[in-house]
């Protein structure tokens, strides 16, 4: 069996490799776990969001639809002008 590494290998390049190598993973690991809690973060204001929702809607205990934002009870939808099609 031949030996395809030439020796003496230095073990400075090895070192410098593996240093290189640790760096990147930490690094990409770090970048990974920021990009997760960022995610979560968000996913937790979205959930938080629909509860108020939620609870908006049970607090005041009658129809009401969003319209351009803001939470409107059906008593203002029908005292609206309505468009007649025929």
């Amino acid at each position: 069996m031949k030996n395809i590494f030439q020796f003496p290998v230095k073990l400075t390049a090895v070192s410098e490799g593996m240093t290189s190598l640790h760096d990147f993973l930490k690094t990409s690991y770090n970048e990974k776990k920021e990009w997760v809690t960022e995610s979560i973060a968000f996913l937790k204001d979205f959930s938080q969001m629909e509860e108020e929702f939620r609870q908006e809607l049970t607090k005041k205990n009658e129809f009401c639809i969003c319209l351009e934002g803001e939470m409107v009870s059906e008593k203002e939808v029908l005292s609206r002008p309505m468009e007649e099609n025929y």
